[in-house]
C-alpha cells in the first residue's frame, strides 16, 4: 500500500514538473486526502490559497513549492488502507416488469467490484434508469436475487442507505449555502467541528468549486449543482456509486474532467468505491469504464471488456464509423477491394463493416489513394457504439 502511495506521489511532481498545473492539484489533494490528516488537509488548504494567487506562467514557483508539502505527505503516509472485500455487488436473472405499459427489463447478470466503473448506455427508454433504481433498491425485482457485499456484512435499509449512494439526473434542491449544507452531511462522520470544516473544505478544492462555496443552489449552474451534489455524495464515503446521466448538465471539458476524478477516487487505497454510470456520452464513458452494459428493449449485453461479452456480436469483424464528402457508390468502389462485407448510412456517417483482416489504416489509406476526403473516422470494433446499429 505505501509503495503505491509513494508513487502517486512521484506522479504528482512528474505533473508539476511537466506544467500539468491543473492534474497536478488535483492528485496532490487525492494524496493529502488519504492521509486522513487535519494538519495536511490543512497544509495542503493553505498551497491552494496561495496557488489561487498565482498566474500560469509560474510553474517553476509551484514546484518550489510543493516538494517540501508532498514530502510531509508521503511521511504522515495512509492513516487506514482498505483491506476488505473486492465485490460489493452481484446481480443474478434479475427481472422487472411494468404491468401498465408492459415494458420489462430481464436476464440481468453482472457483478461490480471495488475500483471498478461499469458504464451503462443504451437509447432513452429502454431500462436504464430502471436498472439503477433495481440496485437503488427503490424498485423490487419480480425475480431474481440483488446480493450487496458491504464489509460490515450487513444488507440492512441503514447499511444500503449509507454505503450506496443513488444521485438521480435530476438532482432535489438544496436549501440554505452550499457549504452549509455539505458540513452537515459530513457532521454524520467527524465528532470535530474543525475536523467537519476541513474535509468539507478538502473535498471542495478537490472538485474545483473553491470559488462557490459560499453561493446558493440558485446561483450556481445545473453543471455545478452536479459538481457539489457528487461532493455530498463523496463525503459520505460510499461503496457503491450510482450515477444516472451525471454528463448531460456538463460541458466537454467539464465531462472529461469529471470522469477523470470518478476514475482516479474510484481507485483510492483508503476509501475506494465501485460505480455504475449511465450516460449517452459514449465514447467519454468507455475511456473510464471497466466494462459496459449495452441495454436494448430490456435486455443486457455485455462488452469485452468485462470479460462475459456476447460471443456472437461482431465477432472477427473491423467495423467503422465514416463520414466523407463522397458518394455511397464512390466509396463502394474504393473499398470492394479490401472485403467490405456491409455498408449502412446513418445520419451522414457510414457504418462500414470489413473481415478481421483489413485493417483501419488500410482503409485510411485506401481512402487518401482514391482522393476521397475523410471529415470523421472511428474504429467502433471493441465499442458498445456498435450496438446501436444492429
Amino acid at each position: 500500500m505505501q509503495h503505491a502511495f509513494s508513487t502517486h506521489i512521484r506522479e504528482v511532481l512528474t505533473h508539476y514538473e511537466t506544467a500539468d498545473h491543473g492534474l497536478a492539484l488535483r492528485r496532490l489533494l487525492d494524496c493529502a486526502i488519504e492521509t486522513q490528516d487535519p494538519v495536511i488537509f490543512a497544509e495542503t488548504l493553505a498551497f491552494c490559497d496561495w496557488n489561487d494567487a498565482l498566474s500560469m506562467d509560474e510553474g517553476a514557483f509551484r514546484l518550489e513549492k510543493v516538494r517540501p508539502l508532498l514530502e510531509q505527505i508521503e511521511r504522515v503516509g495512509i492513516k487506514d488502507p482498505y483491506q476488505g472485500p473486492k465485490e460489493v455487488l452481484a446481480v443474478e436473472n434479475v427481472a422487472k416488469k411494468y404491468a401498465k405499459s408492459g415494458f420489462q427489463i430481464s436476464n440481468l447478470n453482472f457483478g461490480l467490484e471495488l475500483r471498478k466503473i461499469n458504464g451503462l448506455v443504451g437509447e432513452n427508454g429502454n431500462g436504464k434508469t430502471t436498472l439503477l433504481r433495481l440496485l437503488a433498491s427503490e424498485l423490487k425485482p419480480d425475480s431474481g436475487k440483488i446480493s450487496y457485499f458491504f464489509p460490515e456484512g450487513k444488507q440492512d435499509a441503514y447499511s444500503l442507505k449509507t454505503k450506496l449512494v443513488y444521485i438521480e439526473q435530476r438532482i432535489p434542491r438544496w436549501y440554505g449555502s452550499l457549504m452549509d449544507n455539505l458540513q452537515f452531511t459530513v457532521s454524520h462522520y467527524h465528532d470535530k467541528p474543525e475536523e467537519n470544516r476541513l474535509w468539507t473544505e478538502i473535498m471542495i478544492a478537490r472538485l474545483g468549486l473553491r470559488p462557490y462555496r459560499h453561493l446558493t443552489w440558485g446561483r450556481i449552474s445545473s453543471g455545478y449543482r452536479t459538481r457539489f451534489e457528487l461532493a455530498k455524495t463523496l463525503l459520505r464515503r460510499p461503496k457503491i456509486l450510482l450515477l444516472d446521466e451525471p454528463l448531460a448538465n456538463l460541458d466537454i471539458v467539464a465531462q472529461q474532467t469529471i470522469l477523470q476524478d470518478l476514475k482516479f477516487m474510484a481507485n483510492s487505497i483508503s476509501a475506494p468505491f465501485a460505480m455504475i454510470l449511465s450516460s449517452q456520452h459514449i465514447y467519454e464513458v468507455e475511456k473510464v469504464s471497466d466494462s459496459i452494459i449495452f441495454i436494448r428493449d430490456g435486455m443486457a449485453r455485455y462488452d469485452a471488456k468485462s470479460g462475459n461479452a456476447d460471443k456472437e456480436d461482431n465477432e472477427s469483424q473491423l467495423i467503422l464509423e465514416l463520414e466523407v464528402n463522397a458518394s455511397r457508390e464512390v466509396l463502394k468502389a474504393a473499398l470492394d477491394p479490401l472485403g467490405l462485407s456491409k455498408i449502412q448510412y446513418n445520419g451522414g456517417v457510414y457504418l462500414l463493416h470489413f473481415n478481421a483482416a483489413t485493417s483501419s489504416s488500410e482503409v485510411l489509406g485506401t481512402l487518401a489513394k482514391n482522393e476521397v476526403e475523410t471529415l470523421y473516422f472511428r474504429n467502433i470494433s471493441q465499442s458498445s457504439r456498435r450496438f446501436f446499429h444492429q
